[in-house]
C-alpha cells in the first residue's frame, strides 16, 4: 500500500487528477481555437494515433517538443498543447506529440511511436532549428528521456526538460500502475532511463514540484545524477508550492524558474 502511495501523485496534490484533465483540455482549447490553422495536424506514422500538433514559427527558429503523461494511459496532443501560443510569441516552434495508450499499445510500441515522431520532425518537417528542446511531464518524461538521454541514436535533440518523471520503472511493476502495462521485470529494465547509459546531450533541466511524493523527487534526483555522471550539464531543482500537475503550467513562462530554464535551453 505505501508503494502505491508513493505512486500516486495525487496524494499530495492541490486538485484531483480530473480537475487537472479538465484544466488541460480549456486551456490547450483556447489555444488550438486561438490558432486555428496555425497550429497543424500532421501524421507521423499510419495509425490514426500517430500524429502531432505543430505550430511554426520559422525554419530555423528553436523547436520545442512536449510528450504528455498520463502514465502512458491517459491524455492526448490536444489537450496538452496549451504553450503553443505563448512559444511562438516568444520565437519558438512548438509541437505536441500524440500517441497510442496503452493497454491498445505496449510501452515499448509507445516509446518507437515517440521517436518516429522525433524523426519526423527533423526529416520531414522542413524545420532546421537552431536547437530542439523534447520535454514531457510525468510519464512524458520517461518518453522524453528516451527520445534524448537514453536514445543512442539521437543527433536532433540538444536539450531536454524532464518534469516530474519516472525513470526507472521497476517500482511501478508492483503497483496498479502496471495493470494496463503488463510490464515484466525485463521491460521494466530495457525501458528504464535510469538503466541505460547516458547519451549526452548539451543541457538538461530535471525539476520536480515541492508538493510531490518522496518516491518521485528521488527518482528525479537519482536520474539527474546519472545524466551529471554521463556528461551532461544539468540544472536540477525542486518548484516551490507546486505539485506533479501544475508545474507544466511554467514551462515557457520567463517569470518562472521552469519557464526561464527552458527559454535558455531554446536560446542557448
Amino acid at each position: 500500500m505505501l508503494l502505491e502511495t508513493e505512486y500516486s501523485p495525487s496524494s499530495v496534490a492541490h486538485h484531483s487528477v480530473p480537475w487537472y484533465i479538465e484544466q488541460y483540455g480549456v486551456k490547450s482549447s483556447v489555444v488550438r481555437n486561438t490558432l486555428g490553422e496555425n497550429l497543424q495536424k500532421v501524421s507521423y506514422g499510419t495509425h490514426e494515433d500517430e500524429y502531432l500538433l505543430l505550430a511554426k514559427h520559422s525554419p530555423n527558429a528553436p523547436l520545442l517538443i512536449f510528450i504528455h503523461g498520463g502514465y502512458w494511459k491517459a491524455l492526448s496532443a490536444d489537450e496538452c498543447c496549451m504553450w503553443a501560443s505563448d512559444a511562438l510569441a516568444q520565437g519558438i516552434s512548438f509541437a505536441s506529440i500524440n500517441y497510442t495508450l496503452a493497454p491498445q499499445a505496449t510501452l515499448s510500441h509507445i516509446v518507437q511511436q515517440c521517436r518516429a515522431a522525433v524523426q519526423w520532425l527533423q526529416q520531414r518537417s522542413h524545420l532546421t532549428p537552431q536547437s530542439t528542446v523534447v520535454s514531457g511531464s510525468s510519464a512524458g518524461a520517461h518518453l522524453a528521456a528516451m527520445c534524448s538521454t537514453a536514445d543512442p541514436s539521437n543527433n536532433f535533440i540538444t536539450g531536454a526538460v524532464l518534469l516530474s518523471g519516472v525513470y526507472d520503472l521497476r517500482p511501478l511493476l508492483h503497483t496498479t500502475v502496471n495493470d494496463p502495462l503488463q510490464l515484466t521485470e525485463d521491460d521494466a529494465a530495457k525501458l528504464s532511463p535510469q538503466l541505460h547509459a547516458v547519451s549526452p546531450i548539451k543541457n538538461v533541466v530535471v525539476a520536480w514540484g515541492e508538493h510531490e511524493t518522496n518516491s518521485f523527487k528521488d527518482q528525479s534526483r537519482n536520474y539527474a545524477q546519472l545524466l551529471t555522471a554521463g556528461g551532461c550539464n544539468v540544472v536540477q531543482y525542486e518548484a516551490e508550492e507546486r505539485d506533479h500537475f501544475n508545474l507544466i503550467y511554467d514551462l515557457v513562462t520567463p517569470a518562472t524558474p521552469l519557464g526561464a530554464a527552458t527559454l535558455q535551453l531554446l536560446h542557448s
